[in-house]
């Protein structure tokens, strides 16, 4: 006969589970999905992200499969971007992975971002390269990175960190805000955008 110990971990696991499916039934989506995946809205949110900023038109791409945190609706620098806005949460400590996720087109590589190794402008100027190859070079190897989304209540908005860096002094990024409109997710507006 085998003998069940309750210890307070699992009392913690049992109640985060609890929560989670109460969260589910009451708005019908679950928006922490399972850790290791990332539900079917942010695969749409990541996929508009890149249509954005190719312009439409997909090129070679890395891609870190890493997520990093979901941004917090609550910090005082995206009060702009939530204003009139409410959020279902704050900062998942899910560990979610693009790992599986199809971009379409095979433009998209995930890697491992934290292998990832520049092809440094500045670094090739003091070199001897010209201005314009460096850059260009660098971009070409640029590695992009997403965050996990931050959903508002309804379901019907969301927050996401977005960067990209191709070097110490090359790079830019962004707290995107996002509106779902049908099945596509378009942008609203950026917070707290920053450039190297």
């Amino acid at each position: 006969m085998e003998t069940w110990k309750v210890t307070t971990s699992s009392v913690i696991a049992i109640r985060m589970f609890s929560v989670a499916v109460a969260v589910i039934g009451a708005t019908g989506t679950s928006y922490a999905a399972s850790a290791g995946a990332v539900s079917q809205d942010e695969v749409a949110i990541y996929k508009s992200v890149l249509a954005s900023w190719f312009d439409g038109k997909p090129e070679r791409q890395l891609v870190d499969y890493h997520l990093g945190a979901s941004p917090s609706a609550t910090d005082p620098e995206l009060q702009e971007c939530t204003k009139g806005l409410r959020f279902a949460g704050d900062a998942r400590a899910t560990q979610e992975s693009l790992v599986g996720v199809d971009f379409e087109g095979g433009a998209i590589h995930l890697i491992d971002g934290s292998k990832w190794n520049p092809n440094d402008p500045g670094q090739a100027i003091a070199n001897g390269k010209s201005v314009g190859a460096a850059v260009d070079e660098g971009l070409a190897h640029s590695l992009i990175s997403f965050s996990q989304a931050t959903f508002s209540y309804d379901g019907r908005d969301a927050l996401v960190n977005f960067s990209m860096v191709c070097g110490s002094l090359c790079g830019s990024g962004s707290t995107i805000h996002l509106r779902k409109s049908g099945t596509q997710w378009k942008e609203v507006n950026r917070c707290r955008e920053w450039i190297s």
